[in-house]
């Protein structure tokens, strides 16, 4: 496709919008913020990328219950350059994606000069809930909006006459959905509403050929990433591993998790979930102007699916960038139909529900903005921490160079051992008695690695910790060498 100077432009000037955001939100890895590794999550995903380049395996060496394609996404900003820089890189290029993407899905409908309207909607939404970035939800966008633009585009073109739907676009919704899938699999979710959409209106209008052509290729694109990931884990004979931490843990996780359970948390959870219920009031909106149904069904059954994926979720802030596909389309979609009707809308049927559509923009908006507030002054208050890293280098100090490869943490945030540049000897090195909430396997197996073959060094989080074994074991092994206002260190005593 011919990309004209002014496209280039408007391509520049987005890719510069995202390093901006970045280097603001993206406090996990930006240059501008010192001795920080964002909240626990992103510290640990880039352990585990960082230990990848190093020659570990996941789950076997270093255990988190996210999937691989996150971590060689980690791995790979190491490779480029350490020390979170590489990954900030990485983050960068898909933020622009991101934001390109956006900008060519509307000018499926809109004049240039409107597009960058979503656009600025969508960086309100990710300023609110970014959390410090480098977490599965953000690596998650591109591979969401990717689909999302080819199936719009090919609906927009369907009312023309062009009804088959390419089945190159449903190889991509298979990569995409699979390296999702291997990314965590709720944030998939999106993709199986468009593949149910293009399904059902192929269906109905009787392409089937064309379905099965598309059912073939989106399964032949599945099929893809699944093989390069087996090839990895049963070469490093992992392959159990990988299914037990990306898949059954999950499972397990899911079915311990109370969800959204108390007041507090549904009036957190209502305020965080409007973009969604806005998207959905304008894809009932567009379905009753009878602009496009296809269109309009997509983003209904986009924010359904959305809606529900996250209820049954925590209510943690970056769960909801997820919200961010639906959202877009919708300030789109709303846009058009400004743009056609214009001052008609308001004296049409419907006007009441428009009336509806358009508070329930500015709740989204009022809520997210006093959201984007609260993270820009827990940023500028909370972060960075430097003491905290400045006792972790003291305590690494004290632990003969030899010895730092016997290092196990306990409930010790992955933070301080990127701080202190040590790579934890055991793989459940953080979040143990979190992950043992929900398989108390966990606890065995750390259990058993402490009474059989206990490391030289531990370093403990002070704050008490259930596992009674744990203090039974210090007690009879180990010694207090030292402790700072968080963490204990603990030498293994001689025989």
């Amino acid at each position: 496709m011919k990309i004209d100077k002014n496209s280039l432009l408007d391509y520049g000037i987005l890719v510069l919008m995202a390093v901006l955001f970045l280097l603001v939100f993206a406090y996990g890895t930006s240059p501008l913020f010192i001795d920080n590794y964002g909240i626990s999550d992103s510290a640990i995903f880039l352990l585990i990328g960082k230990g990848i380049t190093a020659g570990y395996i996941p789950y076997v060496d270093l255990f988190d219950h996210k999937g691989p394609v996150m971590f060689f996404i980690e791995a790979l900003g190491w490779s480029i350059w350490p020390n979170r820089f590489g990954n900030f890189l990485v983050q960068w290029f898909f933020m622009g994606v991101n934001l390109i993407l956006i900008f060519r899905m509307g000018r499926l409908f809109l004049a240039k000069k409107w597009c960058w309207i979503p656009v600025v909607f969508f960086l309100l939404i990710l300023a609110a809930t970014f959390e410090g970035g480098n977490l599965t939800e953000e690596y998650s966008l591109p591979l969401l909006f990717l689909p999302l633009y080819l199936a719009t585009k090919y609906f927009k073109l369907e009312p023309l006459g062009k009804a088959k739907h390419p089945p190159i676009y449903a190889l991509v919704y298979g990569i995409c959905f699979t390296l999702i899938l291997f990314i965590r699999l709720n944030n998939s979710v999106f993709i199986g509403a468009i593949v149910l959409v293009v399904m059902i209106q192929l269906l109905v209008n009787q392409s089937f050929r064309n379905f099965f052509d598309n059912a073939l290729t989106f399964l032949s694109g599945s099929f893809f990433v699944c093989s390069l990931v087996a090839i990895y884990f049963l070469a490093n004979h992992a392959f159990g591993d990988m299914i037990y931490g990306t898949f059954l843990f999950n499972l397990k996780y899911a079915g311990g998790m109370s969800g959204i359970s108390t007041p507090e948390e549904f009036v957190k959870f209502g305020y965080a979930i409007t973009p969604v219920i806005f998207s959905f009031s304008v894809g009932i909106y567009y379905l009753l102007k009878k602009v496009s149904k296809e269109i309009a069904w997509l983003l209904i059954t986009g924010s359904l699916i959305t809606f529900f994926s996250l209820l049954l979720g925590g209510v943690f802030y970056h769960y909801f960038i997820l919200t961010a596909p639906c959202f877009v389309l919708a300030i789109i979609l709303l846009i058009e139909l400004y743009l056609k009707d214009g001052k008609m809308l308001i004296q049409e049927n419907y006007r009441v529900m428009l009336v509806g559509v358009l508070a329930l923009l500015l709740i989204t908006v009022g809520s997210y903005l006093n959201f984007a507030d609260q993270t820009v002054w827990e940023m500028i208050e909370e972060q960075p921490n430097n003491s905290y890293y400045e006792d972790a280098m003291t305590i690494k100090n004290l632990i003969p160079a030899d010895d730092l490869d016997s290092v196990l943490g306990y409930s010790v945030p992955a933070g301080w051992f990127l701080k202190a540049d040590i790579t934890p000897c055991y793989k459940y090195f953080t979040m143990q008695e979190w992950w043992g909430r929900y398989d108390p396997q966990v606890l065995v197996d750390t259990n058993k690695r402490l009474e059989n073959n206990p490391p030289k060094w531990i370093v403990l989080n002070n704050d008490p910790q259930q596992n009674q074994t744990l203090y039974a074991v210090l007690g009879k092994k180990y010694e207090l060498i030292t402790k700072d206002t968080v963490i204990s260190l603990y030498h293994l005593k001689s025989d």
